[in-house]
């Protein structure tokens, strides 16, 4: 029997190449059009700001996935198949008793959130996540808009039944652009239809849990406790220990993770 070990090693080693090469250039893309959401100010300064943002940039809607052939909504599969097999227990993707948890603050409106969602966190999830390394938490800050809580809803509800993560990669890749209304309850259906084994009709009711109020309440305290203004926000550290907040002024990439990750890694616990 032919031993192709050395050829799985060859071909892991050069999709790691390859990967790492779209990642510098992401960053440097990043660092071309990084923005940071401030808190406080006055509502229509903050609006305005947003509008001219959204001019700019041309709001989310580049780059959604196109359906397939037995989807119901775009990018069904892939999500699936990203998440297969890997636990999810409300908020959190991953082992429980993971020797390292990686928080990300996230808003589902915000487009470089999106950006970290489908370029960045599959490798995470592929590289530390599966093999139970690593336990990753999401903690939707719900900020920039009314479409934004009502997005978090949505999600925290799906967390409910444990289908937070595929909610939310999923809404990720059909992001609109910001407060244009278009997260209605059309859309959190066709969203929602589009995870695996949700129930739908439970999510939509459940958005009025006081569990899912409390969750956006303490991730919004969360979030400030940090001292973060911005999103996508990331926070590292030992589980049950001290979590640091993961420095991403040179952008986001899984190689600036994946460091702060291992940092995390090779401290005794």
């Amino acid at each position: 029997m032919a031993d192709t070990s050395g050829t799985r090693r060859e071909r892991r080693a050069a999709a790691r190449a390859e990967r790492q090469e779209r990642e510098r250039a992401e960053a440097a893309r990043a660092r071309q059009r990084k923005r940071l959401f401030q808190l406080g100010g006055a509502v229509a300064l903050a609006a305005a700001i947003i509008v001219v943002i959204v001019l700019a940039t041309g709001g989310g809607d580049d780059g959604k996935p196109v359906k397939r052939a037995g989807e119901s909504v775009a990018g069904a599969n892939d999500t699936a198949a990203l998440l297969a097999g890997i636990p999810q227990r409300g908020v959190t993707l991953g082992n429980p008793r993971a020797p390292v948890t990686l928080v990300e603050f996230g808003d589902l409106q915000c487009p470089y959130c999106k950006d970290a969602s489908d370029n960045v966190l599959p490798a995470i999830i592929e590289d530390y996540v599966r093999d139970g390394r690593v336990k990753l938490v999401f903690r939707d800050v719900a900020f920039i808009g009314n479409d934004s809580i009502r997005g978090a809803q949505m999600a925290s509800a799906a967390g409910l039944q444990d289908k937070l993560w595929d909610f939310v990669h999923l809404f990720y890749l059909n992001q609109g652009a910001e407060n244009s209304g278009y997260v209605t309850d059309e859309f959190l259906r066709e969203i929602g239809g589009g995870v695996r084994g949700l129930d739908v009709e439970r999510a939509m009711a459940d958005r009025s849990d006081p569990r899912v109020q409390r969750e956006m309440a303490e991730a919004q305290q969360e979030w400030q406790s940090y001292g973060l203004t911005g999103t996508p926000s990331f926070v590292v550290g030992r589980t049950g220990g001290e979590l640091e907040v993961v420095d991403t002024d040179q952008g986001i990439t899984a190689q600036g993770l994946s460091e702060a990750i291992d940092r995390a890694l090779a401290q005794q616990g």
